[in-house]
């Protein structure tokens, strides 16, 4: 807290007479700092709290009945709590916390041990990074190389990244540890097919189970019976079937607007919206963590392009304040669901963020259909803020249960689309097979409100029992140990994290398949490198017993597997 601060405050702490005196001015701030060190260390430490008003009213000159100050002053200290500082003292804290726990326990040799280990293997990460990145392609190409160092496969001195990822797959297929491109049947039935094994999956992006909905099948039949197989040519072209016309209805009134326009998968609408709207003379803010599709439409676009810090409002502002003047038109590319993260960004800050500096919001809702709101309207329906997105993209491949895709916006932005979308004016469209099932889906939310609900408890009973474990867990089994659960209670989808240590990983993911789960594991770069992760996923249809086995598999599985070594381990 800066003295000039502090210095406005002499009046209410009765000390205006002593104002010209810095030793005072010193005094209250090594009174300040003190209270702040203690609320930082106490275990209580949150606004408000008993400890931190006693620690305040206690420690600083002031009349106990003066509540109001004591909560301005409280206010004061917790804006501080989201500065940099604040973040350098927490980690302080986390490091005592750390030695005080391993003297407390005897384990003081073994921590100053770990922590030499994990030094050493960072600075051996950043000298490989370093001899390798001048060798390499793209970041792709540098992760694959860091994995045939890991398993260690001799590297070639002109490799290309093709042969770096054939060296690293053939070796890992060769652990059996790839556990990507699965081959599956009987999808239909609760144990499917996985690799010749009966499995039953665990990550589904069904999330309202039309996949197996009979009802969906047989409208997605009768319309390609109807509509013949499509168009094959683009429907500038070759005729615009009303069933197309028809579903791009429903899906603009579902989002609460006119009307829509498709695309034959949902990464070609995702792509074309960002790349009508937006070219040369335009700027365009995007999360880091925004899908592959939007940040592909961004580089083809031709806009200038920056990425703020995933669900960082204040970055985004920052970037507003810098760049916003110098272009003539902005947009503000989000999602409502981050589908690796499992999180949502926080609408009405970032739509007010929007107004301020006259930006234009572009929101993925691909994950966010049928989850999010009260009936599954998506983020908008979740924050009670319909119309606050000037255009939503999305695909019917997650709670849909089919193939395509869609941008909703206004009736002149759709208009507008129609002949500058490059899914709408170069590819053929989605076939009637797939719009006559979407067609039914869309029906069946709205017609079926039980699917949502049902979908929103297992979430959270899903969601709940990984965190806790239900009891599963070995009573001395050490926390560094465990999986780390990310992402918000109002998602389906829920991270379930093993840090810096993909090898473990995959040796679950084998493990888990062979006790008939199939669950999906990611890696780098459809993550944080150094945060491999199962993206678990809820759904309408799961039982009781059939997440209470899950999560004592998972976590059985997790206590099996220990971790990796930590020289072994991508520790960045």
């Amino acid at each position: 807290m800066h003295l000039k601060g502090l210095m406005d405050y002499n009046y209410f702490l009765g000390l205006e007479v002593l104002q010209n005196f810095d030793i005072v001015n010193y005094l209250i701030a090594g009174i300040v700092l003190l209270a702040l060190i203690l609320a930082v260390f106490n275990e209580d430490a949150s606004a408000g709290s008993p400890r931190l008003s006693w620690v305040l009213g206690e420690f600083l000159p002031i009349q106990h009945s003066i509540f109001a100050l004591n909560s301005n002053v409280e206010k004061k200290l917790f804006r501080k709590r989201s500065s940099k500082i604040y973040t350098f003292i927490t980690c302080l804290n986390n490091v005592f916390s750390e030695l005080r726990n391993s003297i407390t326990e005897g384990n003081f040799i073994m921590l100053v041990k770990s922590w030499f280990l994990k030094v050493f293997n960072k600075i051996i990460l950043y000298k490989n990074l370093f001899l390798l990145k001048y060798r390499t392609q793209s970041k792709r190409h540098l992760f694959y190389m860091l994995v045939k160092q890991k398993y260690n496969l001799p590297i070639q001195k002109e490799e290309n990244e093709m042969q770096s990822y054939l060296d690293a797959k053939r070796e890992l297929i060769r652990l059996n540890r790839w556990s990507f491109m699965w081959r599956v049947s009987n999808v239909k039935n609760e144990f499917l097919l996985c690799e010749k094994r009966k499995a039953r999956p665990i990550s589904s992006y069904s999330y309202l189970d039309f996949i197996r909905e009979p009802l969906v099948q047989n409208n997605a039949i009768q319309a390609a019976m109807d509509w013949s197989t499509g168009n094959h040519g683009p429907r500038m072209l070759g005729g615009n079937s009303q069933i197309l016309r028809d579903l791009e209805k429903v899906v603009g009134n579902f989002f609460g607007r006119n009307d829509s326009i498709l695309a034959v998968c949902g990464f070609l609408a995702c792509m074309s919206g960002i790349v009508a709207v937006a070219t040369h003379g335009d700027i365009i803010l995007y999360d880091s963590r925004t899908h592959a599709c939007v940040k592909m439409g961004i580089q083809i676009c031709g806009a200038k392009a920056y990425s703020f810090k995933h669900n960082d409002y204040n970055h985004l502002e920052l970037l507003l304040i810098k760049y916003r003047h110098k272009y003539r038109n902005c947009w503000v590319c989000i999602e409502s669901v981050y589908s690796m993260d499992g999180d949502i960004p926080h609408l009405p800050t970032f739509k007010k963020l929007c107004i301020q500096h006259k930006a234009k919001l572009y929101v993925d809702e691909a994950h966010g259909l049928g989850v999010l709101g009260k009936t599954g309207r998506g983020i908008e329906e979740h924050f009670n803020m319909p119309g606050t997105a000037d255009i939503i993209v999305g695909t019917f491949s997650k709670s849909i249960g089919g193939v395509g895709g869609y941008i909703v916006a206004s009736d002149e932005v759709i208009e507008f689309l129609d002949f500058h979308c490059i899914g709408n004016v170069f590819s053929a469209p989605l076939p009637a097979y797939c719009a006559g099932g979407a067609l039914k889906a869309f029906e069946l939310i709205d017609t079926q409100p039980w699917r949502i609900q049902k979908l929103k408890f297992n979430t959270k009973y899903l969601r709940n029992g990984l965190k806790t474990g239900m009891g599963h867990w070995p009573k001395d089994y050490p926390e560094s140990y465990k999986y780390i659960i990310e992402g918000d209670d109002a998602t389906s989808v829920i991270p379930v994290i093993f840090p810096n240590d993909p090898d473990r990983l995959f040796k679950i993911c084998n493990l888990l398949l062979k006790m008939n789960w199939m669950i999906s594991a990611v890696v780098y770069p459809a993550c944080p490198l150094k945060y491999p992760r199962f993206r678990v996923t809820a759904t309408s249809a799961y039982t009781i017993e059939y997440m209470n086995e899950f999560i004592s598999d998972i976590v059985r599985a997790t206590v099996r597997v220990k971790p990796s070594p930590l020289d072994t381990q991508l520790i960045i």
